[in-house]
Parts: structure tokens; C-alpha cells; sequence
């Protein structure tokens, strides 16, 4: 029987977690957490002796050939060498002229698309004055339009929609009978509701890709600028009186 007695599972150890009145404390380190910080620690140490063995055995009459190709910055970090190549003038204005052609390119695209959704967006608005005539100037003074109309004030400026009271409250103003234009209305609601949330969408949209247009033609600008430095030339540079900076060629007789 003493065979067996290895073989029963003992009881796990299971470490508890932070109790509720010391939450403010913060987290509770586990035995893992430990282990991982003081391992984390050690490795951090040994490296520092490292260097510190290093540092001591330097010899200031140390030579070899790297430091004539290599160089440190001022924190004492080896600037690498990326292998980038130098590239000549006419390479640079050749790749700065096939990005000015994609920006275009590209303007030009959502320039058809803002057209687009200008086109499908547009939807039909009443315009226009509408003159009514009164008899005296003291008729005029305590006119009342909302009476004259018999609509609620804040339908007024809707000329395309507007409603009666009789027709917003739901009843007949002669036999007092509920009207079907009210049950409609409610179903225009939920409609018109709809249809609001899906023009607010498409406007949304709208807006980001005007905004993007300009910014696509700032950068298309730009780099023309930058284009046109790169040739060269007799310019100057002109402040203007709103503070920016321009350049003026000087006008060149072309044979």
C-alpha cells in the first residue's frame, strides 16, 4: 500500500488575489509576475557588468578601420549605413513628376465621384417669396402668419411640407373624426426619418471627399513648386502682404 500513497493528488496551492479594501492599492504580484521581473532584473545586470568590464579595459590607443566609415551621434549611437542610394536631379524631378500625375490622377477621380453625388443628393425645395396683402398698416403690424396659414409656427419656412392643424392634430374639424392623413403621416415618419438618416450619410461622405480634393490639390501644388526649383533659373523670393512666400522667375526670350 505505501506503493499508492504518491499517487493521490495532493492539494493545489492557489495564491489569492487582491482583496476588495486593498484594490486601491493596485495589483497584487503573483509568484510568476516575481520570477518574470527578476529574471528581467539579473539580465539587466549582467549586461551592465558587461559593459562596465568593457568600459574599463578600453584602450584610448585603440585602432581599426571601421572608425574611419562608421560614426557615432551625440548619444553615442552608431549611425548605420542604409545602403540608400544618392540619387541624381533628373532622377528625382523624373519621380516627382510620375507623383504629381498620380495626384491628379487621383483628383480628378473623386472630382467625378462629389459630381456624382451632387447629382443623385439633389432633391426637390421650395423657393421663392410668398407676398400677401393687407389693408391697413395696422393689419400689418398684427399679422399673424401662423394663423393665416393655420399651421404650427415651426412649419412656416416649409413650404414644400406643410401641414394644417387640423391635419397635424388627427381630427376633422367638422364631424370630429380621426383622418387618414394622420395614420399616413405616421408611416411618412418613420420614412422620412429614414430617408434623413441615409441623405446625412451620403452628405458625410460628400464632405470627405471634397476635403480630400484639397488636400490632394495642395499636395499637387507642392511638389509643382518643388518641381519647378529643382530647374533652376533666375528667381527671387517675394514675401506677400498675407506672409507667404513666393517665387518669380524672370521672363526668358525664347528663341
Amino acid at each position: 500500500m505505501a506503493g499508492f500513497v504518491h499517487d493521490v493528488q495532493k492539494k493545489q496551492h492557489r495564491e489569492r488575489s487582491q482583496p476588495q479594501r486593498r484594490k486601491r492599492l493596485g495589483f497584487l504580484e503573483k509568484k510568476k509576475d516575481y520570477r518574470l521581473r527578476a529574471a528581467d532584473y539579473h539580465k539587466k545586470q549582467a549586461q551592465l557588468k558587461i559593459l562596465k568590464q568593457k568600459a574599463k579595459a578600453y584602450n584610448e590607443d585603440e585602432y581599426y578601420h571601421a572608425m574611419t566609415r562608421k560614426e557615432t551621434d551625440a548619444r553615442g549611437i552608431l549611425i548605420a549605413d542604409r545602403g540608400n542610394e544618392t540619387l541624381s536631379n533628373e532622377e528625382v524631378l523624373l519621380l516627382k513628376t510620375q507623383d504629381t500625375g498620380y495626384l491628379n490622377t487621383i483628383a480628378q477621380r473623386d472630382s467625378r465621384r462629389i459630381e456624382k453625388d451632387l447629382n443623385e443628393s439633389s432633391t426637390f425645395k421650395s423657393s421663392g417669396n410668398h407676398t400677401i396683402f393687407v389693408e391697413s398698416k395696422e393689419e400689418m403690424d398684427s399679422f399673424d402668419a401662423a394663423k393665416h396659414f393655420d399651421t404650427d409656427p415651426s412649419l412656416l419656412y416649409k413650404r414644400e411640407n406643410r401641414l394644417r392643424v387640423g391635419q397635424l392634430s388627427g381630427r376633422n374639424e367638422k364631424d370630429g373624426t380621426i383622418n387618414d392623413v394622420s395614420i399616413i403621416g405616421s408611416l411618412e415618419d418613420g420614412e422620412v426619418a429614414k430617408r434623413d438618416e441615409e441623405k446625412l450619410k451620403t452628405l458625410t461622405i460628400l464632405e470627405q471627399r471634397i476635403e480630400r480634393q484639397k488636400k490632394l490639390r495642395g499636395l499637387h501644388k507642392k511638389l509643382e513648386l518643388q518641381k519647378e526649383l529643382m530647374k533652376g533659373g533666375d528667381m527671387k523670393k517675394v514675401e506677400t502682404k498675407e506672409g507667404r512666400t513666393v517665387f518669380k522667375w524672370r521672363n526668358q526670350r525664347k528663341r
